[in-house]
């Protein structure tokens, strides 16, 4: 698996947070056609479990609800901004929340020396431009329809 596969599927997976801890939504990567492989293993991601669950917990704390609650209103069909306006949160305060929680990890993952300072940056720039239409994606019952 590529690096840069790797990393959409971490931002994308980040970005999703709620749906993917409901379990209701795939994560969708788009391909960007570049076929680099990955010569070190330790960049690809180890735990994404892990991060869903972080990922949930940041979009339920920033919207002052439990991750359940989060969940069911996801399973519902209702977008993570939805969710936010219904509880009185502005979705800008929930789109800070999941890019600042995606700086961070980038950051520590620079700092382990785990990616480059260029990727990071790229990963961040790719985050920018996804979790606000994420925000407003629905997943669950009539998600298709």
């Amino acid at each position: 698996m590529d690096i840069k596969h790797c990393t959409k599927q971490l931002v994308a997976t980040v970005a999703l947070a709620g749906a993917v801890t409901a379990g209701t939504a795939g994560v969708a990567v788009a391909a960007d056609g570049d076929s680099a492989t990955v010569a070190d293993p330790s960049a690809q991601v180890r735990h994404p479990r892990r991060l869903v669950r972080a990922a949930g917990a940041v979009v339920a704390n920033a919207v002052g609800i439990e991750r359940a609650e989060l969940r069911d209103a996801l399973k519902s069909g209702q977008s993570i901004a939805e969710v936010a306006q219904a509880n009185g949160v502005d979705p800008q305060v929930v789109l800070d929340a999941v890019l600042d929680a995606v700086n961070d990890r980038v950051d520590r993952a620079v700092t382990n020396g785990r990616i480059s300072e260029e990727r990071g940056a790229t990963i961040k720039a790719e985050a920018a431009e996804r979790v606000p239409n994420l925000l407003d994606r629905h997943f669950g019952q009539g998600a298709n329809a």
